[in-house]
């Protein structure tokens, strides 16, 4: 009996000392006066992980925002979690001392248990209070502006960006930010598009009547945390070129509606957040297939358990979060599914999603894809450009997992291969792409696309993807 009571006081001193020394380093941390901390997370920290107990996403997503006075992380879920972390050691004990109370959604949590400072958190490129051109003139691939939010000067940075090699990016701070509302200088966050942008291109552009006809509409994405079992992790390849443009468009638009958003790109940048990951081969497009192989891995190995869906795609794709987010929940994310644009192989019993428009696993789907990509039938060493005919193949052979109709009811396409003007304007005269389409047909004009569509692809302008994603979602269109 006295053993029993012993444990328990020195459990109870245990936490009290935590919330000591969380409420003593408080005095330190201001996000008024933001400077990024030289500390990393250390290897003991990383290696740690692999021990913790997985604690549900839900828990998480289910607390409720609070002012950056006070923390909101004093959950049950935190509290159970406390006992675990001050049993592995005492660098454990100097990361938490990091954390400041006044800016709680600093701190994000390592595969859902281990409490991590986000150094990096309301990281923004200073937005110009006046532009020195027209976003008409932003449009032009290679402009001379300095204020169209796409300039390298924007992103170099003078101290040091290497977040150390075990790090695991915290996928979920662009939400967050979102729900916050500001930038760590307290400014707008996502950075506020003027209306200018809403007539940059005229009334018969062939581009701004598909979004009228149909009409396509980007629903307003949601400030309510996720309660049910539809969290999304949005995934990103790239390179380190497009940070400063695309990748910055993204971050700055649609990716915030994502609950998770990470690219994988050939240089880590906490700031977007951005990670390189070493993979088989050489990094190059005849090489996809192994680049997507460790994207799946790191996914899987870090990300699993803490989202319900899994949507990857390139740096051109343009994503409307909310419709995306609303389609996924007419489906059981318990269950394995894989979503995307059907095309069907010639010969195949199975097709694939095309990795043009970004595609979509169930946490089922990619646990099986995960554990099977050695496979031979996986192709573990295969050097090819057809990241996603492989990914179908693991999966159908593997897994038996095969892709879904996600047309709408008047089987218009959700998800789409190309930019708007061309879905819009095709005649039928790709005869490959017919064949992609012979079983189930294709239809055209403005019944190409859903007023529900999810996406477009080769969206390569930072200036064109703006306009698209807020003409969607805020110009009054007199619908």
């Amino acid at each position: 009996m006295a053993n029993k009571e012993e444990k328990q006081f020195g459990y109870f001193v245990k936490r009290l000392f935590l919330l000591i020394v969380i409420l003593v380093s408080s005095k330190s941390g201001s996000l008024n006066n933001y400077k990024p901390s030289t500390a990393t997370t250390s290897s003991a920290h990383q290696a740690s992980t692999e021990q913790t107990l997985s604690t549900s996403s839900q828990e998480h997503a289910s607390t409720k925002q609070q002012s950056p006075s006070e923390n909101p992380r004093n959950s049950s879920a935190h509290q159970a979690s406390t006992k675990q972390i001050l049993s592995t050691s005492s660098q454990h004990a100097s990361t938490e001392q990091q954390i400041p109370s006044e800016n709680p959604r600093n701190v994000y949590y390592i595969n859902g248990t281990i409490p991590v400072v986000n150094k990096w958190y309301g990281w923004q490129p200073e937005i110009p209070k006046s532009m020195d051109c027209t976003w008409q003139q932003c449009l032009v691939k290679d402009h001379n502006c300095t204020t169209c939010r796409d300039s390298l000067e924007d992103m170099k940075n003078t101290t040091s960006l290497d977040p150390g090699k075990d790090w695991v990016p915290d996928v979920t701070m662009l939400r967050r930010m979102f729900l916050d509302g500001h930038d760590a200088n307290g400014n707008p966050w996502p950075p506020p598009l003027d209306d200018e942008l809403c007539n940059v291109l005229p009334k018969n552009d062939s581009t701004r009547e598909l979004f009228d006809v149909v009409p396509i509409i980007g629903a307003p994405i949601s400030r309510e945390p996720e309660k049910g079992n539809n969290k999304v992790l949005c995934m990103i390849y790239a390179m380190e070129k497009g940070h400063a443009t695309k990748i910055r468009a993204m971050r700055e638009t649609w990716a915030p509606g994502c609950d998770g958003f990470l690219v994988f790109s050939t240089k880590s940048d906490p700031r977007i957040p951005a990670i390189s990951v070493p993979h088989r081969g050489w990094e190059k497009y005849g090489n996809m297939w192994q680049k997507i192989r460790s994207m799946w891995k790191f996914v899987g190995k870090h990300y699993l358990s803490q989202f319900d869906w899994f949507y990857i795609g390139g740096d051109d794709l343009l994503v409307f979060p909310q419709n995306l987010k609303n389609y996924f929940a007419t489906f059981n994310s318990s269950e394995p599914h894989f979503l995307g644009r059907r095309f069907k192989l010639a010969g195949k019993e199975w097709g694939f999603n095309t990795g043009g428009a970004g595609y979509a696993l169930s946490r089922p789907s990619l646990q099986c894809l995960v554990e099977h990509l050695e496979n031979s039938v996986c192709g573990p060493w295969k050097k090819s450009s057809q990241e996603d005919v492989w990914t179908a193949q693991c999966l159908a052979l593997a897994c038996n997992i095969t892709f879904e109709d996600t047309r709408d009811d008047q089987m218009r396409e959700r998800f789409h291969h190309w930019w708007p003007a061309f879905e819009y304007n095709y005649k039928g005269r790709l005869h490959w792409y017919q064949g992609f389409h012979a079983e189930w047909g294709l239809l055209l004009g403005k019944n190409c696309c859903s007023p529900e569509t999810v996406n477009f692809h080769y969206i390569k302008i930072p200036a064109m993807m703006r306009y698209l994603f807020h003409y969607a979602q805020n110009c009054n269109r007199n619908l």
